[in-house]
C-alpha cells in the first residue's frame, strides 16, 4: 500500500491543497509558506489525536470549518487486497480512499448563566467508494424503516428494464434478504453510469481497520530531544527495540540470565543462607538488637532482585566519536543522526524488512539537514533515496539545495504562501506547485516526437544538475544565465544598482551553457518560479546549432527569433547579439585597460578566465566614485527583478495524438 494522493482542507495554512505523492517528495518554499503544515496534516491523518488540534489548527482560526485530510492509496499487496477487514472499504480498482476530519464541538451550558463552553475537537474517519445512485441499493441505507417506505412505491424499484421485484418476489423482504438480493441486482444490471462516489462516515470498527492497515507513519520534527528518544518505555521507539530484543532471546539464554539474577538474590537476601553477604547480615543483626529494646520483632532486609524486564528500563546511550560520553551531551548533528538511526531500526521492527515485510512505512522529516555538514547532507539524500527504492516512502521539508536534484524535478513540491483579504480580513493560504514526470514526457513527445521514459528523462536532465542550480527551487524568482560570466558579474552590478538580489530572494542560476537553459527554464517555470533569461545570441558563430539554440530559446519565451542588432531587453529575456564581453565593451570606460589589468593581476593568458575578467571589471567599476553600472546591465536588472510568472510553457500532444 502506497500513498498516492492527499487533499488537505482547512488545516492551518492549507485552505485547499491537493498533492500527488511519489516514493520520495521534498517540500521547498519560503519560511511560513506551509511546509510544516503539510507534514503535520499527514501526521494527523495517520496518527489522529485531539491533542494535535486546537482553535489555531483551523484555517484562519475559523472553528466553524471542518478540517479534512483525504488520502488515496494504491499498489496494495495481495495480502492487503484479501484482508477481510479491509476489503469492504476498497474501491473496485483496489484503491483505498480515506479521510480524517476534525470539527470543533461546543456544548451548551447545563446551567443558566454558566460561562460558555470553549469547545473541544471531535475527530472522525471516512471512506469513499462508488455506490449505486439509488438509495434502495445502498447497503448502508437498507434498514426496516427504509424498506417500508420503498415498498410503498415498489413499482419504482427499477433500473432501466431491470425490475428489482423479479429478485425479491411479491412479499416484502426482510433486511438480510434485501441486502443479499441487492448485491445480485447490482452485479447483473448496473453499469458505470449507475454509480457515484459516496463518502461514508464513521462505520463501525473502521477506526481499528485504519490503525491496523495504514502505512506506519514516522514523523521527525525539526526540533526533537534526544533525551526523550533515548528513554526506554514500552511505547517509545527505543524501548520497543529493546523489548523486541528480549522477545528474541531463546528460552535457554533467558534461563541463564534468570539463574544469574537468582544468584544475585542469594547474595543479598536470607534465602542465600551462608552465601549471603556478611556486611548485610551484620547490618540486619544490629537493627534487630536495637529493635528488641522496643518490642519483640524480627526485622529482615530484603533486596528486590531485578528481573530481565526491569533491567531493560535502565540502559543509557553512550556515543564514542573520539570521546565517550552520553548522547545527550553530544552535538546536535550527532544527536539528530542517532534519532534517525533509532527510528529507522524501529520502523523495520514495526513494518518488517525484506521477505518479512508486514507494513509499508512513510518517513516524514522536517529539515533533515539541520546541524549537518554538507557531506552528511548529501549522504542523507542517499539514505532517503535508498529507503524509497526499497518500497517505502519519504517526505521531507528542506532549505538545502544539497538535498535536491534537478534530474528528480518530480520529487519537488514547491509550497507558496498567498496573502489576500476576504471580507476585509487578511488571510494566508498555501498553494503547491508540482511537475509530474508524465507532463515532461508528453512535452518532449509533442516537441520532438521522442518516446521518453522516466529513466531516459532523468538522464537528459542529469546533465543540468549542480547544487548551485538547485538553489533556484528556493528562490522567489530566478535570473537564468548562460554561464559563469553573467553569474559572477551580475550580482555585483545589482548591489550597486540598488537591487540586492539575496535580500530580494532572487537567484542568479548558471545554466552551464546555452544547451541546458531550456531544460532548467521548463522546470522552474512549471514549479511557478518566475524566470528572466539572459544569454548570448552568438549570431556570428559558424556553428549553426548554437544559433538554432538561440532561436529555440526565444521561441520558447514567445519572442522574435531574428538575430538582434543591439542588446535586446524584453519583459522576461535579454539577449546579447554576440557575447557579453564584446557587446558591453562600448559601455565600459577604459575596457581594454581594465581587461589587461585583470589578466595581469590573475596571471591569465589567451582567452582563458572570461568570467574572472568580468567579475574584476564589475568590481572596479562599482568601486569608483561615483560607481558605474553599464546602462544595458541596469536596464536588464530593472526588468529581471520584477519578472512575473506568465503561463505553462509545456507543449501538449495534439488532440487524438499518440500518448
Amino acid at each position: 500500500m502506497k500513498l498516492k494522493r492527499v487533499h488537505i482542507k482547512n488545516y492551518r495554512s492549507c485552505k485547499d491543497v491537493p498533492i500527488e505523492i511519489g516514493s520520495m517528495q521534498a517540500l521547498v518554499g519560503a519560511n511560513n509558506a506551509g511546509k510544516s503544515s503539510i507534514i503535520r496534516a499527514l501526521d494527523f491523518l495517520f496518527n489522529p489525536s485531539t491533542t494535535k488540534v486546537d482553535k489555531e489548527t483551523f484555517w484562519n482560526c475559523d472553528v466553524e470549518l471542518q478540517i479534512r485530510v483525504e488520502a488515496l492509496f494504491d499498489e496494495l499487496s495481495d495480502a492487503e487486497k484479501e484482508n477481510e477487514k479491509l476489503k469492504p472499504f476498497l474501491r473496485p480498482d483496489d484503491t483505498f480512499h480515506i479521510a480524517r476530519s476534525a470539527t470543533w464541538k461546543i456544548e451548551e451550558p447545563e446551567e443558566e448563566g454558566a460561562p460558555p463552553d470553549d469547545g473541544k475537537p471531535v475527530i472522525s474517519q471516512h471512506f469513499c467508494k462508488p455506490m449505486p445512485k439509488y438509495d434502495w441499493l445502498q447497503d448502508g441505507k437498507i434498514n426496516v424503516k427504509n424498506i417500508d417506505e420503498w415498498w410503498k412505491n415498489k413499482d419504482n424499484l427499477k433500473v432501466g428494464d431491470a425490475n428489482f421485484l423479479d429478485y425479491v418476489g411479491a412479499a416484502k423482504p426482510k433486511v438480510v434478504v434485501w441486502k443479499e438480493k441487492a448485491k445480485g441486482f447490482i452485479e447483473n444490471h448496473l453499469s458505470a453510469n449507475d454509480f457515484i462516489d459516496a463518502w461514508n462516515d464513521n462505520p463501525q470498527g473502521y477506526a481499528g481497520v485504519l490503525k491496523g492497515t495504514l502505512p506506519h507513519f514516522i514523523f521527525v520534527p525539526a526540533v526533537r530531544d534526544i533525551t526523550d528518544e533515548a528513554k526506554v518505555t514500552k511505547t517509545n521507539p527505543f524501548g520497543k527495540l529493546l523489548y523486541a530484543v528480549l522477545e528474541s532471546v531463546t528460552a535457554q539464554q533467558k534461563a541463564e540470565l534468570e539463574t544469574t539474577l537468582e544468584g544475585l538474590q542469594k547474595r543479598l537476601n536470607r534465602i542465600g543462607g551462608a552465601d549471603r553477604l556478611e556486611s548485610i547480615v551484620e547490618a540486619e543483626r544490629k537493627l534487630n538488637e536495637v529493635l528488641k529494646e522496643y518490642m519483640a520483632c524480627d526485622l529482615e532486609i530484603e533486596f528486590q532482585a531485578p528481573s530481565v524486564e526491569t533491567l531493560l528500563t535502565t540502559p543509557h546511550l553512550f556515543a564514542d566519536d573520539g570521546f565517550r560520553n552520553m548522547v545527550s551531551n553530544k552535538g546536535h548533528g550527532l544527536q539528530r543522526a542517532i534519532i534517525f538511526s533509532i527510528l529507522r531500526c524501529y520502523s523495520e521492527l514495526v513494518t518488517g524488512a525484506g521477505d518479512k515485510k508486514k507494513k509499508p512505512m512513510i518517513f516524514a522529516v522536517e529539515e533533515p539537514e539541520l546541524y549537518m555538514h554538507p557531506q552528511a547532507q548529501r549522504n542523507i539524500r542517499r539514505v532517503f533515496r535508498g529507503i524509497a527504492d526499497k518500497g517505502d516512502q519519504v517526505i521531507f521539508s528542506t532549505h538545502s539545495s544539497l538535498l535536491l536534484d534537478v534530474a528528480y524535478f518530480d520529487e519537488v513540491i514547491r509550497v507558496e504562501s498567498i496573502q489576500e483579504k476576504i471580507d476585509e480580513k487578511s488571510t494566508v493560504s498555501s498553494v503547491v506547485w508540482q511537475l509530474p514526470m508524465e507532463a515532461m514526457i508528453k512535452d518532449l513527445k509533442a516537441r520532438h516526437g521522442i518516446d521518453a521514459t522516466d529513466g531516459s528523462m532523468r538522464e537528459l536532465y542529469s546533465h543540468a544538475y549542480h547544487p548551485n542550480r538547485s538553489e533556484g527551487f528556493f528562490a522567489k524568482s530566478i535570473i537564468l544565465v548562460e554561464g559563469a560570466t553573467e553569474q559572477y558579474a551580475l550580482p555585483i552590478y545589482a548591489e550597486t544598482a540598488g537591487h540586492p538580489l539575496d535580500s530580494l530572494n532572487i537567484s542568479v542560476v548558471d545554466s552551464g551553457g546555452k544547451g541546458t537553459m531550456d531544460r532548467l527554464y521548463r522546470i522552474f517555470n512549471e514549479l511557478g518560479i518566475p524566470c528572466f533569461m539572459l544569454f548570448d545570441y552568438d549570431k556570428d558563430n559558424d556553428d549553426k546549432n548554437i544559433v538554432d539554440k538561440s532561436k529555440e530559446l526565444l521561441e520558447l519565451l514567445g519572442e522574435d527569433t531574428d538575430p538582434p542588432d543591439k542588446i535586446s531587453i524584453g519583459v522576461n529575456v535579454a539577449c546579447f547579439p554576440n557575447k557579453w564581453e564584446t557587446d558591453l565593451a562600448a559601455e565600459i570606460p577604459d575596457v581594454e585597460k581594465l581587461t589587461a589589468d585583470a589578466r595581469k593581476a590573475m596571471g591569465l593568458h589567451g582567452d582563458s578566465g572570461k568570467p574572472l575578467i568580468a567579475r574584476y571589471i564589475a568590481k572596479k567599476l562599482t568601486s569608483q566614485e561615483p560607481p558605474i553600472v553599464p546602462d544595458s546591465i541596469r536596464s536588464i536588472l530593472e526588468k529581471a527583478v520584477v519578472v512575473k510568472w506568465g503561463k505553462c510553457c509545456l507543449c501538449e500532444l495534439p488532440q487524438g495524438g499518440q500518448e
